[in-house]
């Protein structure tokens, strides 16, 4: 069910179920330690880090139901901080969503870093349509540079990436730009890496390490049972979405379809009822999946990725190095987090903005 907001035009935001709950992974950087806000000598995780952490998992928990001109702000928080968060270990926040109120979200929130209970407290969020915060936001600085995310549906790892680049880049106050290319094709150019290839042993862990790695991020596992579906037409829709600025919830809608309930990529049908659901005409983008521009603008996207010196995916580039896989996102953080604050990267979270 959606209920439109008054005089919002087609702004809305979705009803979610109670009891809907997200865990996130949370891998602490120096900057979140206690001795960077002022407490020396302790180089535990700092109130206001876990705090910034409880943030993000709630606000990555409903964003995918907020309406295309929607976003959500902290409105109150109350936590109990039991036990010291070593910083060299990572911490993992589960929401769970307890109450809906409208517009206004009421979560549960629990830290654990292995078995001890770190933190747990309630957390208030109220979603707002963006323009009221435009003028506000260029008090606050506008975006000062960006990364590039590279990805195909045709891979698994990047389904799981997709779920936690936002939150990264919203961490150090960047944009992502979506850039999507045919996997396949990059490979063949470059004689890339064959996973699926390789010895049975190596294949047997590899499937097995992609299951765990789902779950510890909490996303569901099940994929096509007749994999791979032809990616094409889902990578012209996503340059489309990129371009009006919904590229995330786009991308993310699909990976989820895709990888866990299996949905067919290459249906455009669905494409579309995606592309409606996240505030995208899903007429134009099936015209924009089926258009000789996107198609050449794909194929601009493999000559600009062998260009990049890229050999697989998925594949981050930020400040000119890449950080391959899901595995490497903490170098990728930790490489932000060293970058000075000049070059419009935040040493830590800021008060008031998610972190990861």
């Amino acid at each position: 069910m959606v209920r439109a907001r008054p005089g919002a035009g087609n702004v809305a935001v979705k009803y979610i179920p109670i009891a809907t709950e997200q865990t996130g992974i949370f891998h602490p950087s120096p900057a979140h330690r206690a001795s960077r806000v002022g407490n020396q000598g302790v180089e535990a995780v700092s109130t206001t880090a876990l705090i910034s952490f409880f943030e993000t998992v709630s606000n990555d928990l409903a964003s995918p139901d907020f309406g295309p001109d929607e976003i959500s702000v902290g409105a109150h928080v109350s936590v109990d901080h039991l036990a010291p968060a070593r910083g060299d270990e990572s911490v993992a926040i589960t929401a769970i969503l307890e109450k809906q109120q409208g517009k206004r979200l009421e979560f549960d929130l629990i830290a654990m870093q292995g078995e001890t209970l770190v933190m747990r407290g309630k957390h208030h969020r109220a979603v707002r349509h963006r323009e009221r915060f435009s003028d506000a936001s260029k008090t606050i600085g506008k975006v000062a540079d960006g990364m590039d995310f590279w990805f195909d549906f045709h891979s698994p790892w990047c389904y799981l990436v997709s779920h936690r680049i936002g939150g990264i880049a919203r961490q150090f106050n960047m944009q992502v730009n979506w850039k999507p290319v045919h996997l396949a094709n990059l490979i063949q150019a470059v004689d890339g890496r064959r996973p699926l290839e390789s010895n049975s042993r190596f294949l047997a862990w590899y499937l097995q390490d992609l299951q765990d790695a789902a779950a510890l991020q909490g996303l569901p596992y099940c994929p096509h049972h007749d994999y791979p579906k032809r990616p094409s037409r889902a990578l012209r829709a996503a340059m489309y979405a990129q371009d009006r600025g919904l590229a995330e919830p786009f991308v993310r809608a699909i990976m989820k379809g895709y990888w866990s309930g299996q949905q067919d990529i290459s249906d455009l049908d669905w494409l579309k009822l995606v592309a409606d659901s996240v505030g995208l005409g899903g007429d134009e983008l099936a015209g924009a999946a089926l258009a000789d521009e996107y198609k050449n603008r794909l194929n601009q996207n493999l000559t600009h990725a062998v260009k990049q010196n890229l050999f697989g995916l998925p594949a981050m580039v930020a400040g000119g190095k890449i950080f391959l896989g899901n595995d490497r996102l903490d170098l990728l953080r930790h490489f932000l987090s060293a970058r000075p604050p000049h070059l419009g990267v935040q040493n830590g979270p800021r008060p008031g903005r998610s972190a990861v």
